[in-house]
């Protein structure tokens, strides 16, 4: 049914101002798709801007971290480090514990100084020491009637003539040929200026070590300036059977 002149009535489906003529391609798709494009955009706009909200906030982290970069002042208190190795071969007394003379710095240094064959951390806080000690392969009968020797070597921290901390290892000299012992001790020191050293005993007449930088080196690391937990324990009592 047509209304030429007149009114459409309510409901009725107009197709353009003059009967369809002045219909395009265009206007039909945007006719049939614009309800649905219509509700696409929206979601589009809404999901752009959760995006750019995110983005927002990641930018703010990276910034943050860069700001960083150069702060090198923020790991100035946590900052020590000192390594030491003995400049001769030695042949150790046995019988009784001796100090080992690590002597001799390579690298630099900081917050810690080489004195009396050890070495003395300038500040309180949490360290670690490492050790390297080389023994000669045994000369024939040194022995006796084993093949094995047990011998003890233990970082010592010092405060003044005091010994604050100990830390021991057991180590087992062979037949089979030189032996390496490498360990560490990780201690807390409530103030300045502790010191600590390197100690052997062994049972023996003697027995050589090794010098040089590949087999013997005594070395401190500063981990943080914290003394929370500084416990000093040597002996503790049994607790019983783990089962």
């Amino acid at each position: 049914m047509t209304t030429p002149g007149g009114s459409a009535p309510d409901g009725a489906w107009v197709v353009g101002s003059r009967y369809g003529q002045d219909i395009t391609e265009a206007s039909a798709k945007a006719i049939i798709r614009g309800a649905s494009l219509g509700s696409w955009g929206e979601a589009q706009e809404e999901w752009h801007g959760e995006f750019d909200s995110w983005g927002t906030a990641i930018d703010g982290l990276k910034d943050g971290q860069l700001e960083l970069s150069d702060r090198t002042d923020l790991l100035e208190g946590a900052r020590g480090y000192c390594c030491l190795f003995m400049s001769k071969n030695w042949n150790v007394n046995g019988g009784k514990w001796i100090t080992l003379p690590f002597d001799t710095q390579i690298g630099p240094r900081d917050d810690a100084t080489p004195e009396s064959n050890g070495i003395t951390m300038g500040t309180k806080g949490l360290w670690r020491c490492d050790a390297h000690v080389t023994f000669y392969p045994p000369p024939p009968g040194w022995f006796g009637s084993t093949q094995f020797v047990v011998a003890q070597l233990s970082i010592v921290v010092m405060t003044g003539s005091t010994e604050f901390s100990r830390k021991t290892f057991d180590v087992v000299i062979t037949s089979a040929g030189a032996e390496t012992a490498a360990f560490s001790h990780t201690f807390v020191l409530p103030g300045p200026n502790y010191a600590v050293h390197l100690e052997l005993k062994h049972q023996q007449s003697g027995a050589w070590i090794f010098g040089g930088t590949t087999r013997s080196a005594l070395s401190v690391n500063k981990w943080s300036t914290g003394i929370d937990n500084a416990l000093v324990l040597p002996t503790v009592p049994d607790g019983g059977m783990l089962s």
